[in-house]
């Protein structure tokens, strides 16, 4: 009998691993991979304050992030150029990894090739059965820390996201990236997005989400004159699916759900690891008060639901809002856009306002900007 089973081993169930461990709990983190020589599909960008906050390890990190480039679907280049650097891009193999050696340093346990097939809630405990269902494992309380799992969040009874995407992405050779490169516009990445992170030695990722066809566009994006011809070499097109929302609950009896599990991840880039730790933690926190008051009741395990939504609600339904409303967007409203904030006091906002992970500040007051308001007023009423 564990105190906690964590069913994941990537950053938010390793950290998550570590914390409880730290205090003294018995530990078993459930990792359905039977090894780790792939690293997960993620670009690695990972906040200065992130690393601070959480004591991240920095021997994992390949490049910084600094200066960004905006491009227009008709090119128009919106540069943003802060004082400082914004955040880092990591090597996720060494990430990972270091995280989880924490985790069993201080005296938690990883077992590979663990595939949780079954999960019941009982009165006194949880009871998982891996892989051929023979083997049972029990524990006091569970931790799920799976990633975008919705066929294992249905089966515990806690819904699933309103929606997802499908995020892309591949390592190049490419010179010359010094800047990181967003490109908007419906002929790349309808409603979205693509990337251009560059790495160490004249490496680069690229990548991008969209709702149908990611690698389809992400292959027809590889292929514009502006990279076709700048690119050496490139890898294999990795995939994956992003969930778009939280669930209708990320708690239950003798259970908690976090990071993007429970699709607490960062609505307006859909990077989830920092709003991953940040769950993690509180998590931490709601089981330390049930071990200490042996009550692991809904009511109890609700607490982390309202902590998370203290923290991270507010960003989350500021980040929704933005992409719908881009959703939305034909390309020459785009470029409008684009032209607004090159000539209007736009950035003037963004410089004051901007925060790597925090962004709903930032939106509100654009939405403020007399010309976007105007724009957005017609596009509601539309």
């Amino acid at each position: 009998m564990h105190d906690v089973i964590i069913i994941g081993a990537g950053p938010t169930g390793s950290y998550t691993a570590l914390q409880l461990a730290k205090e003294g709990f018995d530990v078993l983190v459930l990792e359905k991979n039977s090894s780790f020589v792939h690293p997960p599909v993620c670009t690695g960008i990972v906040s200065i304050e992130a690393f601070e906050e959480f004591n991240l390890p920095r021997d994992s990190i390949l490049s910084s992030i600094k200066d960004i480039l905006f491009f227009s679907p008709s090119g128009q280049i919106l540069p943003f150029r802060p004082n400082s650097t914004l955040a880092f891009v990591v090597d996720r193999f060494t990430f990972d990894q270091v995280l989880r050696e924490r985790a069993i340093k201080n005296g938690a346990s990883i077992r590979l090739g663990a595939f949780c097939k079954e999960i019941q809630i009982r009165d006194a405990n949880v009871e998982i059965r891996v892989n051929d269902c023979r083997e049972k494992i029990r524990a006091k309380t569970l931790v799920v820390a799976s990633g975008f799992n919705r066929k294992l969040n249905e089966s515990l009874g806690l819904g699933s996201p309103s929606d997802y995407l499908q995020g892309v992405q591949t390592e190049v050779k490419m010179e010359g990236i010094e800047e990181t490169r967003i490109y908007i516009g419906n002929d790349i990445a309808p409603g979205s997005f693509a990337w251009i992170v560059g790495l160490e030695k004249g490496n680069a990722r690229i990548g991008l989400t969209a709702k149908n066809h990611a690698p389809v566009f992400l292959q027809r994006f590889l292929r514009t004159p502006t990279l076709r011809d700048k690119i050496k070499d490139k890898g294999t097109i990795l995939s994956k699916f992003i969930p778009v929302g939280n669930l209708r609950k990320t708690y239950s009896e003798r259970m908690l759900v976090v990071g993007e599990a429970a699709g607490l991840l960062k609505t307006t880039t859909h990077g989830g690891i920092y709003y991953g730790l940040i769950s993690s933690q509180l998590a931490v926190d709601t089981l330390k008060e049930a071990f200490r008051s042996g009550n692991f009741g809904s009511y109890t395990m609700k607490n982390y639901e309202r902590r998370w939504k203290s923290a991270l609600n507010k960003e989350l339904k500021a980040g929704h809002m933005i992409r719908r409303f881009f959703f939305n967007l034909h390309d020459g409203l785009i470029d409008k856009f684009f032209e607004i904030a090159l000539n209007n006091g736009v950035m003037d906002i963004v410089n004051k306002k901007f925060r790597f992970d925090w962004h709903s500040d930032l939106i509100f007051s654009l939405a403020r900007h007399s010309l976007i308001k105007k724009y957005f007023s017609k596009l509601r009423y539309s």
